[in-house]
């Protein structure tokens, strides 16, 4: 005679489940200080000394570095001289104002990796329930009654 299974060990999987769910996702919502992200890029504020006109595309802008001034090719146009804007540093001979650049961590990506985790996880439930589902009987067909000819 089989051992019928207990309820109990249902919960205890779905349990499992839950959790390693909920560890991915505090996993891939961590800060990305923690993860060893570079800094974010902090804005400085600007000057324009040369416009350029828009088919050249390159403004000149001046900005304080610790006591010293420095000037580079801002990665853009339409600014009239003086005006003072918001900058980042792109590269070495090129700024970019901060405005144009993407605020806080790629919430996109790490979002499309929780929910690929999750289906991992639903997908793999899943298969666990076929492999181990209990069996049923077949459905028993009525044979041919006695008596009758077949």
């Amino acid at each position: 005679m089989a051992v019928p299974r207990s309820p109990d060990r249902w919960v205890f999987i779905l349990l499992v489940v839950g959790l390693v769910g909920i560890g991915v996702a505090v996993a891939l919502l961590v800060p990305l200080k923690v993860l060893g992200a570079p800094e974010p890029l902090r804005p400085v504020a600007a000057t324009v000394v040369e416009t350029g006109s828009c088919g050249q595309g390159t403004d000149t802008v001046e900005w304080d570095a610790n006591g010293e001034k420095k000037q580079a090719k801002l990665d853009g146009c339409g600014h009239r001289k003086g005006e003072t804007l918001d900058i980042v540093m792109t590269g070495s001979d090129m700024v970019s104002s901060a405005a144009s650049v993407p605020v806080g961590p790629p919430i996109t990506s790490r979002l499309t990796a929780l929910l690929l985790c999750m289906a991992a996880l639903a997908g793999g439930f899943y298969a666990f329930l076929f492999r181990y589902a209990p069996l049923r009987a077949p459905a028993v067909l009525p044979g041919p009654r006695p008596g009758t000819p077949s």
